[in-house]
């Protein structure tokens, strides 16, 4: 039970280390890349500067 907990609690954690790296990412890819995935500055900014947890 204890350890089936704490596996629950490092892939929470994982997921917002992975979650917090990607939006930084996107907040480094230029204007013709952003448009290549569909969205634009002010969105990346946007979602770049969410706090991890959110």
């Amino acid at each position: 039970m204890l350890l089936d907990h704490l596996k629950r609690l490092h892939s929470a954690f994982w997921r917002q280390c992975q979650r917090h790296c990607s939006r930084r990412q996107l907040l480094r890819l230029d204007d013709h890349l952003l448009d290549d995935i569909g969205i634009d500055r002010i969105d990346a900014q946007r979602e770049g500067r969410k706090p991890f947890w959110k």
